[in-house]
Protein backbone atom coordinates (compact mmCIF):
# COMPACT_ATOMS: atom_id res chain seq x y z
CA UNK A 1 0.00 0.00 0.00
CA UNK A 2 1.72 3.09 -1.19
CA UNK A 3 1.37 6.68 0.90
CA UNK A 4 -0.46 9.10 -0.94
CA UNK A 5 -0.68 12.85 -1.00
CA UNK A 6 -3.81 15.37 -1.57
CA UNK A 7 -3.00 18.85 -1.37
CA UNK A 8 -5.60 21.74 -0.94
CA UNK A 9 -5.86 25.47 -0.81
CA UNK A 10 -7.22 26.89 2.59
CA UNK A 11 -7.96 29.79 4.26
CA UNK A 12 -5.92 30.51 7.28
CA UNK A 13 -8.02 31.59 10.47
CA UNK A 14 -7.64 32.58 13.87
CA UNK A 15 -4.06 32.29 13.60
CA UNK A 16 -2.65 32.55 17.35
CA UNK A 17 0.87 34.32 17.06
CA UNK A 18 1.47 33.75 20.59
CA UNK A 19 0.52 30.32 20.63
CA UNK A 20 1.40 29.12 17.51
CA UNK A 21 -2.10 27.96 16.60
CA UNK A 22 -4.39 28.08 13.44
CA UNK A 23 -7.26 26.44 12.05
CA UNK A 24 -8.94 25.25 8.78
CA UNK A 25 -9.90 22.33 6.25
CA UNK A 26 -6.82 19.92 5.62
CA UNK A 27 -9.64 18.39 3.00
CA UNK A 28 -12.87 18.42 1.80
CA UNK A 29 -15.86 16.44 0.84
CA UNK A 30 -16.67 17.58 -3.24
CA UNK A 31 -19.74 15.97 -5.79
CA UNK A 32 -17.24 16.48 -8.34
CA UNK A 33 -13.60 14.75 -8.73
CA UNK A 34 -10.68 16.55 -7.82
CA UNK A 35 -7.35 16.91 -10.02
CA UNK A 36 -6.22 13.30 -9.51
CA UNK A 37 -9.83 12.12 -10.36
CA UNK A 38 -10.74 11.30 -6.80
CA UNK A 39 -13.53 12.16 -4.57
CA UNK A 40 -13.27 11.78 -0.72
CA UNK A 41 -15.97 10.55 1.00
CA UNK A 42 -17.91 11.83 4.14
CA UNK A 43 -16.81 9.24 6.82
CA UNK A 44 -13.10 8.92 5.31
CA UNK A 45 -11.41 10.30 8.24
CA UNK A 46 -13.73 8.85 10.89
CA UNK A 47 -11.37 6.27 11.92
CA UNK A 48 -8.14 7.46 11.57
CA UNK A 49 -9.22 10.52 13.90
CA UNK A 50 -10.32 7.98 16.51
CA UNK A 51 -7.75 5.61 16.41
CA UNK A 52 -4.63 6.93 15.10
CA UNK A 53 -5.02 10.95 16.38
CA UNK A 54 -1.58 11.22 18.52
CA UNK A 55 0.39 9.69 15.25
CA UNK A 56 -0.60 12.23 13.16
CA UNK A 57 2.24 15.10 12.76
CA UNK A 58 2.40 18.32 11.38
CA UNK A 59 5.34 18.61 8.59
CA UNK A 60 7.04 20.83 6.46
CA UNK A 61 6.25 20.13 3.16
CA UNK A 62 5.71 16.71 4.18
CA UNK A 63 9.15 16.18 5.03
CA UNK A 64 9.68 13.44 7.80
CA UNK A 65 12.88 15.52 8.79
CA UNK A 66 11.64 18.86 9.83
CA UNK A 67 8.64 18.19 12.10
CA UNK A 68 7.19 21.40 13.29
CA UNK A 69 3.87 20.83 15.02
CA UNK A 70 0.58 19.01 15.59
CA UNK A 71 -2.91 19.45 14.91
CA UNK A 72 -4.82 19.99 18.39
CA UNK A 73 -8.17 19.03 17.46
CA UNK A 74 -9.28 16.99 14.11
CA UNK A 75 -13.36 16.06 13.40
CA UNK A 76 -15.45 15.98 10.00
CA UNK A 77 -18.04 18.46 9.16
CA UNK A 78 -20.00 19.01 6.51
CA UNK A 79 -17.02 20.81 4.15
CA UNK A 80 -13.96 17.82 4.94
CA UNK A 81 -11.60 17.49 7.54
CA UNK A 82 -11.45 20.04 9.99
CA UNK A 83 -8.65 21.03 12.15
CA UNK A 84 -6.99 23.41 15.16
CA UNK A 85 -3.09 22.89 14.57
CA UNK A 86 -0.43 23.90 16.94
CA UNK A 87 3.35 25.08 15.34
CA UNK A 88 6.25 23.88 17.66
CA UNK A 89 7.42 27.64 18.31
CA UNK A 90 10.75 26.43 19.83
CA UNK A 91 11.35 25.19 16.35
CA UNK A 92 12.86 28.08 14.28
CA UNK A 93 11.09 26.73 10.96
CA UNK A 94 7.77 26.55 12.43
CA UNK A 95 8.07 29.91 13.63
CA UNK A 96 9.33 30.60 10.09
CA UNK A 97 5.75 29.14 8.95
CA UNK A 98 3.58 31.00 10.93
CA UNK A 99 4.82 33.89 9.66
CA UNK A 100 4.16 33.42 6.13
CA UNK A 101 1.23 31.85 7.02
CA UNK A 102 -0.05 35.44 8.53
CA UNK A 103 1.24 37.02 5.27
CA UNK A 104 -0.67 35.01 3.00
CA UNK A 105 1.99 33.22 1.87
CA UNK A 106 1.76 29.70 2.71
CA UNK A 107 -2.09 29.37 1.44
CA UNK A 108 -2.25 25.25 1.10
CA UNK A 109 -2.81 22.54 3.59
CA UNK A 110 -1.71 18.76 2.20
CA UNK A 111 -2.30 15.51 3.70
CA UNK A 112 -0.13 12.21 3.78
CA UNK A 113 -1.98 9.12 3.91
CA UNK A 114 -2.66 5.49 2.62
CA UNK A 115 -6.21 4.03 1.20
CA UNK A 116 -7.42 2.06 3.24
CA UNK A 117 -11.13 1.27 0.98
CA UNK A 118 -11.96 2.42 -2.00
CA UNK A 119 -14.36 1.57 -5.20
CA UNK A 120 -14.94 2.99 -8.69
CA UNK A 121 -17.78 4.69 -9.86
CA UNK A 122 -18.26 6.12 -13.01
CA UNK A 123 -14.36 6.16 -14.21
CA UNK A 124 -13.90 8.07 -10.72
CA UNK A 125 -11.83 7.15 -7.18
CA UNK A 126 -13.73 6.94 -4.06
CA UNK A 127 -11.54 7.20 -1.10
CA UNK A 128 -14.06 5.63 1.46
CA UNK A 129 -11.27 5.16 4.38
CA UNK A 130 -7.78 6.60 4.40
CA UNK A 131 -5.07 6.72 7.40
CA UNK A 132 -3.57 9.58 8.14
CA UNK A 133 -0.18 10.54 8.55
CA UNK A 134 0.28 14.30 8.87
CA UNK A 135 -1.65 17.13 8.06
CA UNK A 136 0.92 19.50 6.53
CA UNK A 137 1.49 23.50 5.16
CA UNK A 138 3.24 23.10 1.81
CA UNK A 139 4.57 25.71 -0.45
CA UNK A 140 2.85 24.30 -3.77
CA UNK A 141 0.68 21.63 -4.55
CA UNK A 142 2.78 18.82 -2.71
CA UNK A 143 1.51 15.90 -4.75
CA UNK A 144 2.11 17.11 -8.14
CA UNK A 145 5.56 19.05 -7.29
CA UNK A 146 6.50 15.39 -5.84
CA UNK A 147 5.73 13.71 -8.12
CA UNK A 148 6.74 15.62 -11.39
CA UNK A 149 10.44 15.90 -9.92
CA UNK A 150 10.53 12.12 -9.21
CA UNK A 151 9.00 11.46 -12.54
CA UNK A 152 11.33 13.62 -14.30
CA UNK A 153 14.33 12.20 -12.10
CA UNK A 154 13.72 8.79 -13.69
CA UNK A 155 15.39 10.02 -17.25
CA UNK A 156 18.58 10.34 -16.08
CA UNK A 157 19.19 9.70 -12.43
CA UNK A 158 18.43 6.29 -10.64
CA UNK A 159 16.64 5.93 -6.94
CA UNK A 160 18.53 4.13 -3.94
CA UNK A 161 15.45 1.84 -3.07
CA UNK A 162 13.88 1.44 -6.83
CA UNK A 163 14.60 0.46 -10.37
CA UNK A 164 12.62 2.27 -12.49
CA UNK A 165 10.95 1.95 -15.70
CA UNK A 166 10.07 5.06 -17.99
CA UNK A 167 6.96 4.39 -20.22
CA UNK A 168 6.47 8.32 -21.39
CA UNK A 169 8.29 11.19 -21.44
CA UNK A 170 7.21 12.85 -18.24
CA UNK A 171 7.38 16.56 -20.42
CA UNK A 172 4.46 15.09 -22.18
CA UNK A 173 2.24 15.03 -19.22
CA UNK A 174 0.28 18.02 -17.40
CA UNK A 175 1.79 19.06 -14.45
CA UNK A 176 -0.85 18.97 -12.09
CA UNK A 177 -2.13 15.43 -12.31
CA UNK A 178 0.71 12.74 -11.69
CA UNK A 179 -0.43 9.94 -8.65
CA UNK A 180 0.86 6.98 -7.94
CA UNK A 181 -0.78 3.40 -7.66
CA UNK A 182 0.27 0.04 -6.76
CA UNK A 183 -0.45 -3.53 -9.23
CA UNK A 184 0.65 -7.12 -9.03
CA UNK A 185 2.85 -9.18 -11.39
CA UNK A 186 3.93 -12.89 -10.31
CA UNK A 187 3.17 -12.14 -6.57
CA UNK A 188 5.56 -9.23 -6.76
CA UNK A 189 4.33 -5.79 -5.95
CA UNK A 190 4.94 -2.41 -7.83
CA UNK A 191 3.78 1.31 -8.36
CA UNK A 192 2.82 2.66 -11.28
CA UNK A 193 3.29 6.61 -11.91
CA UNK A 194 0.39 7.44 -13.80
CA UNK A 195 -0.91 11.15 -15.11
CA UNK A 196 -3.00 13.18 -17.94
CA UNK A 197 -1.74 14.03 -21.16
CA UNK A 198 -1.92 17.50 -22.26
CA UNK A 199 -5.13 17.73 -23.73
CA UNK A 200 -6.34 14.65 -22.30
CA UNK A 201 -8.99 14.04 -19.34
CA UNK A 202 -7.82 10.07 -18.91
CA UNK A 203 -5.07 8.81 -17.17
CA UNK A 204 -2.15 7.05 -18.76
CA UNK A 205 0.89 5.23 -17.49
CA UNK A 206 4.45 7.33 -17.31
CA UNK A 207 6.76 4.89 -15.39
CA UNK A 208 6.87 2.08 -13.06
CA UNK A 209 9.04 1.67 -9.77
CA UNK A 210 10.16 -1.36 -8.19
CA UNK A 211 10.82 -2.04 -4.75
CA UNK A 212 15.21 -3.29 -4.99
CA UNK A 213 14.34 -5.38 -1.77
CA UNK A 214 11.09 -7.02 -3.50
CA UNK A 215 12.25 -7.03 -7.75
CA UNK A 216 15.59 -8.13 -8.75
CA UNK A 217 17.11 -5.84 -10.97
CA UNK A 218 16.85 -8.73 -13.93
CA UNK A 219 13.16 -9.37 -12.96
CA UNK A 220 12.06 -5.64 -13.47
CA UNK A 221 13.90 -5.21 -16.42
CA UNK A 222 12.24 -8.40 -17.65
CA UNK A 223 8.81 -6.97 -16.82
CA UNK A 224 9.52 -3.34 -17.51
CA UNK A 225 11.25 -4.52 -21.21
CA UNK A 226 7.70 -6.39 -21.92
CA UNK A 227 5.74 -3.22 -21.26
CA UNK A 228 8.32 -1.70 -23.97
CA UNK A 229 10.01 0.51 -21.51
CA UNK A 230 13.36 2.01 -20.18
CA UNK A 231 15.13 0.49 -17.61
CA UNK A 232 17.28 1.18 -14.67
CA UNK A 233 18.46 -0.08 -11.80
CA UNK A 234 18.57 1.25 -8.44
CA UNK A 235 21.39 3.46 -7.65
CA UNK A 236 24.03 1.14 -5.78
CA UNK A 237 25.37 2.16 -2.58
CA UNK A 238 28.45 1.46 -1.28
CA UNK A 239 28.71 -0.14 2.84
CA UNK A 240 27.61 2.65 5.30
CA UNK A 241 31.10 3.22 7.42
CA UNK A 242 33.21 1.82 5.13
CA UNK A 243 34.75 5.00 4.26
CA UNK A 244 35.81 6.66 8.15
CA UNK A 245 35.74 10.42 8.60
CA UNK A 246 38.84 12.65 8.13
CA UNK A 247 39.43 12.98 11.73
CA UNK A 248 38.59 9.09 12.46
CA UNK A 249 41.10 8.03 10.01
CA UNK A 250 43.70 10.64 11.62
CA UNK A 251 43.03 8.79 14.78
CA UNK A 252 44.14 5.64 13.46
CA UNK A 253 47.17 6.80 11.88
CA UNK A 254 48.30 8.27 14.76
CA UNK A 255 47.74 5.54 16.93
CA UNK A 256 49.36 2.98 14.64
CA UNK A 257 52.39 5.21 14.42
CA UNK A 258 52.78 5.42 18.06
CA UNK A 259 53.11 1.78 18.01
CA UNK A 260 55.59 1.01 15.33
CA UNK A 261 57.66 3.99 16.84
CA UNK A 262 57.64 1.68 19.97
CA UNK A 263 58.66 -1.38 18.29
CA UNK A 264 61.15 0.22 16.18
CA UNK A 265 62.85 1.54 20.00
CA UNK A 266 62.22 -1.94 21.35
CA UNK A 267 65.18 -3.71 18.70
CA UNK A 268 68.18 -4.64 19.39
CA UNK A 269 67.52 -3.38 22.78
CA UNK A 270 69.57 -5.00 25.61
CA UNK A 271 68.77 -3.44 28.70
CA UNK A 272 66.23 -5.52 30.16
CA UNK A 273 64.40 -2.42 32.60
CA UNK A 274 64.61 -0.27 29.60
CA UNK A 275 62.78 -3.10 27.35
CA UNK A 276 60.50 -3.61 30.08
CA UNK A 277 59.63 -0.16 30.39
CA UNK A 278 59.28 0.24 26.70
CA UNK A 279 57.30 -3.19 26.58
CA UNK A 280 54.57 -1.87 29.06
CA UNK A 281 54.53 1.48 27.34
CA UNK A 282 53.89 -0.46 24.09
CA UNK A 283 50.86 -2.60 25.56
CA UNK A 284 49.30 0.52 26.92
CA UNK A 285 49.55 1.88 23.34
CA UNK A 286 47.94 -1.03 22.00
CA UNK A 287 45.25 -1.43 24.65
CA UNK A 288 44.65 2.16 23.72
CA UNK A 289 44.36 1.44 20.23
CA UNK A 290 41.92 -1.72 20.66
CA UNK A 291 39.55 0.69 22.63
CA UNK A 292 40.06 2.98 19.43
CA UNK A 293 38.76 0.30 17.65
CA UNK A 294 35.85 -0.66 19.38
CA UNK A 295 34.95 2.97 19.56
CA UNK A 296 34.62 3.03 15.73
CA UNK A 297 32.54 0.36 15.28
CA UNK A 298 30.20 1.99 17.43
CA UNK A 299 30.63 5.35 15.72
CA UNK A 300 30.63 3.96 12.15
CA UNK A 301 27.49 1.40 11.39
CA UNK A 302 29.39 -1.16 9.13
CA UNK A 303 32.86 0.39 9.57
CA UNK A 304 35.31 -2.57 8.81
CA UNK A 305 38.19 -3.35 11.26
CA UNK A 306 39.12 -6.43 10.38
CA UNK A 307 42.48 -5.32 9.08
CA UNK A 308 42.91 -3.20 12.13
CA UNK A 309 42.67 -5.93 14.13
CA UNK A 310 44.89 -7.77 12.46
CA UNK A 311 47.72 -5.62 13.19
CA UNK A 312 46.89 -5.25 16.95
CA UNK A 313 47.10 -8.43 17.39
CA UNK A 314 50.22 -9.04 15.61
CA UNK A 315 51.61 -6.05 17.33
CA UNK A 316 50.64 -7.54 21.06
CA UNK A 317 51.97 -10.91 19.83
CA UNK A 318 55.35 -9.07 19.39
CA UNK A 319 54.78 -7.54 22.43
CA UNK A 320 54.41 -11.14 24.13
CA UNK A 321 57.45 -12.62 23.06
Amino acid sequence: MDREIKTLQFEVKEVNEEEGTFKGHASTFAEKPDSYNDIVDKGAFLKTIKEGKRRIKHLWNHNVMEPIGKPLEMSEDETGLSFVGKLSLGVQRAREVLSLMKDGVITEMSIGYDVIKEYHKDGIRHLAEVRLYDISPVTFAANPEARITSVKQDELKPFPSEHSCRLRNPDDFETDSFRRTSRVSDGKKYSVIMGRLEGETTMTEQAYRYDKEVWEASEASTHCKDHDGKFEAAEKQSKSGRVLSAVNLEKVKRAFDALQALLESLEGEEEPAKATQLSEEATAEAVKLETLVNTLKAENEGFDTKEAEKRIEAILDQLKK
